[in-house]
């Protein structure tokens, strides 16, 4: 085995980790600097800029790796050294990202995952395109009990592949808008909080002296570029997003600025979950996610394996995706029983009737001037509003509803009334199943049913509503002998 280095690169880059660390306590100093030591500013600037250079250098030159056809070892550190044996057969991911200044210098960041406990093993923060493939390489051999060295695979054709018109419609009804003016928000309080004095009470100013209809168009500007964001955002990651199948795993690429590729192993995966919005339902569009029995970080327990396609595509691309799973459902069953609708919009109604009408006591408790006809009709337009929505909300989640499976796998569809959701769950993979329900429920020979399937390092419930207790009672026989 012969000792290696990351690229030089990995210097700069620990270099700008050991800046972040100390950016926002040396801008609070800054603002709050007098003048006579602001002399002595630019020394201490280049004085601190060497040090963290230096412990950058440091870092870079203590992380040591190397790999034999069996396992890849990685040491660090420099007083406290750690040794990591990891076995290239127990890999489960191997994730690279390249960021668009990474690309001149050839250079990836990899992440490689064996145990799934929340973190990754393994991070280089920056290996030659040349180091990557070799350990990919190694990877690969070892789970395929591949003898000769340097063997490839060959690799299948592409199996999905987004296209651009598409990944715009699903950045346009992903309301991607709100998470940008959530980021813009988050920025400046950040940067609010440590403002001087000053440079606070002029902005204060500004914003007071401005009229009602300076504010609103600032607010309005402030959402389009917020909505500019958000659809930047998942454009910028999902761009050029394409799936190929090779052996017993998937390489995930996607990414603009920064691109991104995912070694996926498929025994990873415990539940398929076809998602779609208010908005996407409406231009037909549908998402699917996998669950995973482990994930890398939080963030990627739930991982997007189709951005968006056609509902009426959708199954077609699934099983180009995933080959080795049969999702021809011939079983159906009667979802829920008779009634249901009108039995969960009736609940629902009187449960928001009986907080709204408490609420509204309160309030009319307390502040008596509100007892005018005018507030009594405009509490009274309200509940109507929120009532119309709940009949609609509850009467789509009874009648979306379906359970259905084959010999090996179930199909559960299920609605919130505005979002519809299907998963399909091989029969080794459901967790567990839990019954519940009021007496009159069960009086009703029904029951709500709770599907339970991993999901990272917790679980995921899926919830059924009103399901027949026969139906109940197939299920769990389906699960523990099949059809």
């Amino acid at each position: 085995m012969i000792k290696q280095h990351q690229s030089l690169f990995a210097v700069f880059i620990n270099l700008l980790t050991n800046i972040k660390l100390i950016i926002w306590p040396a801008l609070l100093g800054l603002f709050n600097m007098n003048e006579s030591r602001f002399t002595y500013f630019p020394i201490i600037v280049i004085v601190t800029l060497l040090l963290l250079l230096l412990s950058a250098w440091v870092q870079w030159f203590f992380f040591i790796f190397e790999f034999d056809e069996h396992e890849l070892t990685v040491k660090k550190g420099i007083f406290n050294k750690n040794q990591l044996h990891i076995p290239f057969e127990r890999i489960q991911t191997i994730t690279r990202t390249i960021p668009f200044y990474y690309q001149p210098f050839h250079v990836v960041r990899m992440q490689i995952d064996t145990s799934g406990q929340g973190k990754p093993d393994v991070i280089f923060d920056a290996l030659t395109i040349k180091q990557a493939n070799l350990i990919e390489q190694k990877r690969r051999v070892a789970q395929n009990s591949i003898q000769k060295e340097f063997e490839t695979i060959e690799t299948t054709k592409l199996q999905y592949q987004v296209t651009t018109k598409e990944l715009i419609v699903y950045a346009l009804t992903s309301l991607g808008g709100l998470g940008g003016v959530v980021v813009l928000f988050t920025i400046w309080s950040q940067v609010d909080e440590m403002l001087p004095k000053n440079l606070k009470s002029s902005f204060e100013d500004f914003f007071n002296h401005q009229s009602v209809t300076g504010l609103c168009i600032l607010f309005v500007l402030t959402v389009i570029v917020g909505i500019f964001i958000g659809f930047f955002r998942i454009f910028n990651r999902y761009f050029n997003f394409k799936i190929e199948h090779q052996n017993n795993h998937l390489d995930i690429s996607r990414g603009f600025l920064a691109h991104k590729t995912m070694q996926l192993k498929l025994n990873r995966i415990q539940t398929i979950q076809l998602r779609q919005t208010m908005l996407r339902r409406l231009v037909r569009l549908v998402s699917v996610n996998v669950l995973l029995s482990a994930s890398q970080d939080e963030k990627d327990a739930q991982t997007v394996l189709i951005p968006v396609a056609s509902i009426d595509k959708i199954m077609t691309t699934l099983k180009k995706v995933l080959t080795s799973i049969d999702f021809d459902v011939d079983h159906w069953q009667v979802s829920n029983i008779d009634k249901a609708a009108w039995y969960q919009v009736r609940f629902s109604v009187l449960r928001n009737i009986f907080i709204m009408t408490l609420v509204i006591s309160v309030v009319m408790f307390y502040f008596p001037s509100m007892l005018q006809r005018s507030y009594m009709l405009l509490f009274f337009i309200i509940m109507m509003v929120i009532t119309a929505i709940l009949i609609l909300k509850n009467t789509l989640t009874i009648t979306e509803q379906k359970l259905g499976f084959n010999q090996e796998l179930v199909y559960i569809q299920r609605s919130d009334g505005f979002s519809k959701e299907g998963y399909y769950i091989r029969r080794d993979k459901i967790q567990g199943v839990r019954e519940s329900g009021f007496i009159t429920v069960f009086r009703k020979k029904a029951l709500h049913l709770d599907v339970i399937v991993r999901d990272g390092n917790g679980h995921h419930i899926i919830h059924l509503r009103y399901v027949p207790q026969s139906t109940v009672n197939h299920f769990k026989q389906w699960m523990n002998t099949g059809l």
